[in-house]
């Protein structure tokens, strides 16, 4: 018999691995002498359908009937609420598709107690779901009232870092490694300043981009400051906001 097994990991706990589910679902497969179709993995929230691509691929291929069986390691991996599992079980069930839980291993499609027992671990399955979304909220709460972090720690990476990572390593993406960052965070930093890149790899001169002749800091496009310019020698200074700022403006002379 072909079996589709299913399972997902949520987003919040970085350290969950599907492979604990599947290492166990294939193992029942083995002893059952069951054939797996194909294994369905997703990595996000029980509610998050959008994100759950391959939950929406395994119903695809149930309703053209590639297997005979779907099989999970707990309800909750599978089932946002009691009707979601009621209603598609009961589609299953008119398709001939066969569901098992291995967690719940009382649970038989087959017969109409076990499809009444099904009812019953789905609704304690929500249960479980929603109290441990409210011991969530709760302890955020506590947190955001003592002050405390809540959510991705905040990045506070100066332009100078990244320009000086991007022109070591030579590529976005080695940059984002070295500053432990994402590619993402470095572009958003680099259009601030209106930095450009010439494709993935860092030009040789970056556009809008110069040094304080003082300090020495590189300064970008919106805080490049004309301090003065040599016509014989044919050089220009450039100086940064705090330098300019303690230094007399340039004459009409200097330009």
């Amino acid at each position: 018999m072909k079996v589709a097994l299913y399972a997902r990991v949520s987003l919040d706990d970085r350290e969950q691995n599907p492979e604990t589910q599947l290492y166990a679902l294939r193992n029942f497969c083995r002893d059952a002498g069951w054939e797996i179709h194909q294994e369905y993995v997703d990595r996000a929230r029980a509610k998050d359908y959008k994100h759950r691509e391959a939950w929406q691929q395994l119903q695809k291929d149930a309703r053209r009937h590639k297997f005979k069986a779907v099989l999970v390691f707990r309800l909750d991996r599978a089932f946002r609420s009691v009707k979601e599992c009621v209603n598609l079980v009961e589609d299953w069930y008119g398709r001939g598709i066969r569901f098992k839980s291995v967690g719940e291993d009382v649970i038989d499609t087959t017969t109409a107690q076990g499809r009444f027992i099904l009812q019953i671990m789905a609704a304690i399955a929500e249960l479980e779901s929603s109290i441990i979304g409210d011991r969530v909220a709760a302890g955020m709460a506590r947190a955001k009232a003592e002050g405390k972090p809540i959510g991705r720690r905040m990045l506070n990476i100066s332009i100078e870092d990244i320009y000086t990572t991007l022109q070591e390593s030579g590529t976005i993406t080695k940059a984002a490694e070295k500053l432990k960052c994402s590619r993402a965070y470095i572009y958003k930093e680099l259009a601030k300043y209106a930095i450009t890149l010439e494709g993935e790899r860092v030009a040789s001169r970056m556009k809008l981009v110069e040094h304080c002749a003082f300090c020495h800091k590189i300064i970008t496009g919106k805080e490049i400051n004309l301090h003065h310019v040599d016509y014989v020698k044919n050089i220009i200074i450039y100086a940064c906001p705090s330098c300019h700022g303690e230094i007399h403006p340039p004459s009409k002379k200097d330009g």
